[in-house]
């Protein structure tokens, strides 16, 4: 549907009429007449990203434009206010992950999970999911998926696996990957961009920072529990079946081709391990910056004589559109703070909440953040609209803003329910078409649930003990 020319010119309309909409309405009290237009921008922005008329990015920096041309900020101001530490650290987040993908340490792990699981299907998924989870500490979700299917697609083809939604083992692996590359991409900031994406947010407009070590903290406990859920869940509900003895010795087999690292692998893992360790140790020296490090490191993956990266693969693979969505929700970002419009919004929009306790604030906003990326698949989009307002939000009921942050990360970056974010998409668009909507609904309304309840009630208690804000 969303591919007809009548469809596209239709919800493009749509929008421009929400727009005029928009001017020609009062301006409410307490809100000045350009933090009314973003208002009415945003809305008809968000429109156009569930529909796609037009490619997300592209619809963000015609967003984005608004806040020059309607005089709130000049376009120096506007552009640099939406360059933020994200966009520096995706950077050699880029070239970590081609270097995975295109070294044979995937290709190991998968050889490593059939030797220890043999035909045992659950014990299989256990391991592609703990392996997922553990890549995702350092590369992105999206990119990490990409990787990760081609080498559950290869066990399922030696399998003899049919195609079409009819074998429990397909569903259980496409799925675990996509959940395993959610949940593992909590763990660390440089797990997801979604977590730089609010923790910048966040940091611009009420000056709060999260170091590398408490964010750890708070991914690990939610790993903990989520992902060892997620895998029980999955495999309970679908019962995959088991793998064939022939299809793990052409796997091996494979495998034992392959010889020791190279120079050029083991100078990879080296900068890799060595920069997540820095990163890390930034938490308590502050002359460690994030970006500074990152970008050494990039520098270091390009170092001769060693070839990590192909310098062509890491300018033509690499989802450069992150970085561009990235800049152009920060820009709108800074007209909304700029305008008053975010103050507004959170005092207006949330006002019925005030009188609840936070816990249930928290439940309800946790939800509601849960919902909106199901039906809203662009997770940078969802960081950029939800993070201010819900942190806003906590602050004036006395909340603790760090567990808020890192509750619009993880509902920014996982969508559990239907596969519309990309990390599933990718999966449920194959021509493989292992799963459909509802396989993926059976087993995500679990930890989608238990999500919620973890960032609303454990967390906001694990911060508040560790002494974070």
């Amino acid at each position: 549907m969303r591919e007809k020319l009548p469809f596209k010119v239709g919800i493009t309309a749509i929008s421009i009429l929400i727009v005029i909409i928009t001017f020609l309405i009062p301006t409410p009290e307490g809100l000045a007449f350009e933090g009314k237009m973003l208002l009415g921008i945003l809305v008809a922005c968000v429109v156009m990203w569930i529909c796609e008329p037009i490619p997300i990015v592209v619809t963000a920096w015609a967003f984005a434009a608004a806040v020059p041309l309607m005089g709130i900020l000049s376009s120096n101001e506007t552009w640099m206010s939406g360059v933020s530490v994200a966009m520096i650290v995706c950077l050699p987040c880029f070239a970590f992950a081609l270097f995975v993908q295109y070294s044979s340490i995937s290709l190991r792990i998968i050889a490593f999970i059939l030797k220890w699981a043999k035909n045992d299907s659950k014990k299989v998924l256990a391991g592609l999911m703990l392996a997922t989870a553990l890549l995702s500490l350092i590369i992105d979700d999206l990119v990490l998926v990409l990787v990760m299917l081609p080498f559950a697609y290869r066990i399922l083809d030696e399998n003899k696996t049919p195609w079409g939604n009819k074998s429990n083992l397909a569903k259980a692996l496409v799925l675990g990957i996509a959940f395993a590359s959610y949940i593992g991409g909590w763990i660390t900031p440089v797990g997801s961009v979604v977590n730089i994406l609010a923790m910048g947010f966040a940091e611009q407009a009420f000056g709060i920072t999260v170091t590398f070590a408490n964010w750890m903290v708070l991914g690990i406990i939610m790993n903990i529990i989520l992902l060892p859920l997620s895998w029980f869940v999955i495999v309970k509900i679908f019962k995959p079946e088991p793998i064939s003895d022939e299809a793990i010795q052409r796997i091996q087999k494979e495998r034992a081709e392959i010889s020791g690292f190279g120079k050029d692998e083991i100078w990879g893992m080296l900068v890799i391990v060595v920069t997540l360790g820095l990163w890390i140790a930034g938490s308590w020296v502050p002359q460690l910056d994030m970006t500074v490090i990152g970008l050494f490191a990039l520098f270091l993956m390009f170092l001769p004589p060693f070839k990590c990266v192909s310098f062509k693969k890491w300018c033509d693979e690499s989802p450069w559109s992150v970085v561009m969505l990235n800049w152009a929700v920060g820009c709108f970002v800074a007209g909304f703070i700029a305008t008053g419009a975010m103050v507004w919004l959170v005092n207006t929009a949330f006002a019925p909440l005030l009188g609840l306790p936070v816990v249930v604030v928290m439940i309800l906003v946790a939800a509601f953040a849960c919902v909106i990326h199901n039906i809203l698949p662009a997770g940078a989009a969802v960081a950029g609209l939800i993070t201010i307002p819900v942190c806003g939000l906590v602050i004036s009921l006395g909340g603790n803003v760090t567990a808020a942050i890192f509750m619009c990360a993880v509902f920014s970056s996982a969508a559990f329910l239907l596969p519309l974010d990309l990390c599933v998409y990718v999966a449920y668009a194959s021509e493989r078409k292992y799963f459909s909507p509802f396989d993926e609904l059976k087993v995500g309304w679990i930890p989608s649930i238990a999500a919620i309840l973890m960032v609303s009630i454990v967390l906001p208690l694990v911060c508040t003990a560790m002494g974070l804000a």
